[in-house]
């Protein structure tokens, strides 16, 4: 069918709208769809534009306005807590989504689109759209929220990197979800003031984590209640000292197990935050305070965060750095406990003693903030790449985004170097080459005068590291063996090959999922 974009025309029909997931206690609420702004990233959804009306689930009139409404929240949402417009996505074309693309139990992003599976509950008989969760549908839409901010992130083979990518998307299925009234009301009724437990929030795409253990059995979800929950007591380990692969109620190197440590970390200090604004606001306010609060700490580290690769260490820190400025630090608290309970080490404040610190770092403070550096001033580019340990004739590719929603700017360097790895022990993957990103972020005023500035300098990796890092992709079975394959990324999607290489070896990401 041929693709149709959506109208600019308001409606007053209300539809009806899954505000969490279908297997949320919250279950169906009213809603009524809202004209996107002509300042957001457009997409186009397949199929045809059904008239908003109280359409039943599992229809596919439903699902085309439960993806529409649950994409523009998701953008709102982000727009908001970024305080600023994105207007495009990565590739500056508009985000095709298919709500029927096979069947799976799965969705998945892949830089020109996001595509949602559905497949039959052998148990129930039920047949589980992707596309009907807005977990689901936040999550893969986070996936190319982030792709805007930190397009670096995409085909690095950083372990930890991959990780947070999927750590960001369920913290963006966490905030989407908690916009909703009816959603807010629910969680403080049942969670009653315990947020030591799991609870409808915390438990992230229900109906498919239970059509997945109905299916495949407690191997593949431990718990039918969910696919994952952010409320959790996984702690830090370095990804590449753990197995590749293993059941859930255990850690392991694959993005979706290892970014469970980040996401019960920031999950957490949002309970922190929301119990304290309990003791001082009404309930539904309270709800959205945290939420506002720790998504907007979180998009304020992204938007620091250097290009490169990503640590949960790191990222915490901006976020507790950004409440100490700008917040009075409201939620710092919340933040150390939060990656504490999860063993993610945060620098020390200033002030403070550092604790000691034994074997090999997680990362947390290689951030440099450094505010003198300007590539704009003479001698700026330089100083630069001497920072970053780059040589003088080292390339430097640069991007800047204007800051709508405040005055001044945002601007990426961006420097990788591509690493060939050969080893006996890779098998036919020696000779496999890989990038290796560093770079800075820096945020200038209206007035041009750098704010801001953090770097990550070029890790310089020897043999033995770059070894490390491609190891547990191999393992996993991540990697199309085949060089130069151009398959559709949904082949590669339907073999659970998230990488491909090219005809030269060069290790690229077909889809984050």
């Amino acid at each position: 069918m041929t693709p149709t974009r959506r109208k600019k025309a308001r409606s007053t029909s209300e539809i009806r709208f899954y505000p969490n997931d279908p297997d949320a206690p919250v279950g169906l609420q009213p809603a009524t769809p809202v004209s996107p702004s002509a300042s957001e990233p457009s997409f186009t959804i397949d199929g045809p534009r059904y008239a908003p009306a109280p359409y039943a689930p599992g229809t596919l009139a439903f699902q085309y306005w439960q993806g529409e409404v649950a994409l523009a929240r998701t953008i709102r949402v982000w727009e908001d807590l970024f305080d600023r417009d994105f207007t495009q996505w990565h590739d500056g074309r508009p985000l095709r989504v298919r709500l029927r693309a096979g069947k799976d139990l799965n969705a998945f992003y892949d830089r020109k689109s996001l595509q949602f599976f559905y497949d039959i509950d052998q148990k129930t008989g039920r047949t589980v759209y992707a596309a009907e969760s807005l977990d689901i549908v936040a999550h893969e839409a986070g996936h190319a929220v982030l792709d805007v901010y930190q397009p670096g992130f995409w085909s690095t083979a950083d372990l930890e990197t991959a990780s947070f990518h999927e750590a960001f998307a369920d913290c963006s299925a966490l905030l989407v979800t908690l916009t909703d009234p009816a959603v807010r009301r629910a969680l403080l009724e049942e969670a009653a003031g315990a947020w030591d437990r799991s609870n409808q929030v915390s438990r992230l795409a229900e109906a498919l984590g239970r059509a997945i253990y109905d299916n495949f059995g407690p191997g593949a979800v431990s718990d039918p209640t969910r696919l994952r929950d952010a409320r959790n007591g996984f702690r830090y380990a370095l990804p590449d000292t753990l197995p590749p692969g293993a059941g859930d109620t255990e850690l392991a190197a694959e993005p979706h197990s290892f970014s469970r440590v980040f996401t019960g970390a920031f999950y957490d200090a949002l309970v922190w935050v929301l119990a304290s604004a309990l003791k001082k606001m009404e309930g539904d306010e309270a709800v959205e305070h945290a939420r506002r609060l720790l998504g907007r700490l979180l998009a304020r580290a992204i938007e620091k965060l250097p290009p490169g690769s990503a640590r949960y260490g790191d990222i915490g820190a901006l976020m507790r750095g950004t409440d100490q400025i700008e917040e009075g630090g409201l939620a710092t608290a919340g933040i150390e406990a939060g990656f504490a309970r999860h063993g993610i080490e945060l620098p020390a404040l200033p002030g403070e003693k550092a604790g000691r610190k034994r074997g090999r770092k997680q990362g947390a403070g290689r951030l440099s903030p450094l505010r003198a550096l300007d590539p704009e001033r003479p001698g700026g580019l330089a100083a630069i790449r001497a920072a970053l340990h780059l040589p003088a004739s080292a390339k430097l590719a640069r991007h800047s985004t204007p800051l709508r929603s405040r005055e001044g700017s945002r601007e990426q360097l961006l420097h990788v170097h591509e690493f060939p790895i050969r080893h006996r022990s890779l098998g036919a993957f020696s000779g496999i080459i890989i990038r290796v990103p560093c770079g800075c972020t820096l945020t200038r005023a209206g007035s041009g005068e750098v704010l801001d500035l953090t770097l990550a300098p070029h890790p310089h990796p020897g043999p033995a590291e770059l070894l490390r890092s491609i190891r547990p992709w191999i393992r996993m079975g991540a990697i199309h063996p085949v060089r130069g394959v151009r398959a559709p990324s949904r082949e590669l999607f339907r073999e659970r090959k998230p990488f491909r290489l090219t005809a030269e070896g060069l290790l690229e990401r077909v889809y984050f999922d």
